[in-house]
């Protein structure tokens, strides 16, 4: 689902002003990384100290996601095209990942959790604000969001 920012203008009729709201997507345009609202604690803190964290391969990737559009990167496919990069609903998160996010009092953005795929199983969880990804979490093992394969 593509985020909306709201475009307002103002006309003006026989003296009155009158504002129109159009929606307008951010798909066409390129992310920008946030790394405000970090959560530096839990289980998925995001510390580039963790023994597991490949920092090189976070920022190679961040900086090839940072070339595309939010639409090409929703259409990216990883791993023969098992895994992609999308939305998260909040009741699909780990208990874990939901007690965070609680924590981290973000439940104004339970429908703006999108995942980054790294690679087979490492994800960047975060917030969509239009074209804004604030980073959250660093997840190495696929376990904010845990998913079953299919025809198993």
């Amino acid at each position: 689902m593509a985020k909306k920012n709201k475009e307002v203008r103002q006309l003006k009729t026989k003296g009155k002003k009158t504002a129109i709201t159009t929606a307008v997507s951010s798909d066409s345009k390129r992310p920008i990384w946030i790394f405000t609202n970090l959560d530096r604690a839990g289980k998925f803190a995001f510390d580039t100290k963790r023994a597991d964290f490949d920092y090189r391969d976070f920022i190679e990737k961040m900086i090839q996601f940072s070339n595309m559009t939010w639409n090409e990167i929703k259409k990216q496919t990883h791993d023969e095209g098992k895994s992609k990069h999308h939305s998260i609903s909040y009741d699909s998160l780990s208990k874990d990942a939901r007690q965070r996010f609680d924590v981290k009092q973000l439940s104004d953005y339970e429908d703006a959790i999108f995942s980054f795929a790294f690679n087979n199983l490492t994800r960047v969880i975060g917030i969509r604000k239009g074209e804004n990804f604030e980073v959250l979490w660093y997840d190495p093992r696929h376990e904010v969001c845990i998913s079953t394969l299919k025809h198993t």
